[in-house]
């Protein structure tokens, strides 16, 4: 069970390293398959604030195989999240909270560590994941890239231009 008061008036401090197969949704999401030899790194600490507060602070790193949505090839994703939640009422977030990044959380009842932290892990998940340059793309976007008209040359025609045609001549 997730306790942010008691976890923060004691200063817990979660820093484990565990097998990728082991968080359920976040394992589904690896389009690589084999997540046997993935870990994931979390390294958290609850503290309270300044009027006591709960605060979640932290990084959770792991690596995802996806495919590049640019060239359509597997890429490896090394991705950190790093929640910064605030677990008091939405009104006693101060300023200098707000400031520091930090975001209100009031999670639902009987939710657990994990599953918070695996919520934080899946939004740091690009929706659109790409090699980080495009020369890194693999052979379909060269491929792609050569249908493409030089300067100066001519656009294939739309496909509304050739069904036009098409109903012209009948």
């Amino acid at each position: 069970m997730l306790e942010p008061k008691a976890f923060a008036a004691r200063g817990l401090r979660v820093c484990v390293e565990t097998p990728l197969r082991e968080w359920a949704r976040l394992a589904a999401v690896d389009e690589a398959g084999d997540v046997s030899a993935q870990r994931v790194r979390v390294d958290v600490r609850f503290q309270p604030d300044a009027n006591g507060a709960p605060l979640l602070e932290g990084e959770i790193g792991f690596r995802l195989g996806c495919l590049c949505q640019r060239c359509l090839e597997p890429l490896a994703l090394d991705l950190v999240a790093r929640p910064k939640l605030f677990f008091g009422a939405g009104n006693e977030l101060g300023p200098s909270a707000a400031a520091a990044g930090f975001e209100h959380c009031e999670p639902e009842p009987g939710v657990t560590l994990r599953q918070l932290l695996e919520d934080e892990a899946l939004l740091s998940i690009p929706v659109f994941p790409v090699h980080e340059r495009s020369e890194d793309c693999g052979t379909l976007a060269d491929e792609l890239a050569a249908l493409e008209p030089a300067d100066g040359g001519q656009k294939s025609s739309s496909p509304f231009a050739v069904l036009a045609e098409l109903k012209r001549k009948n």
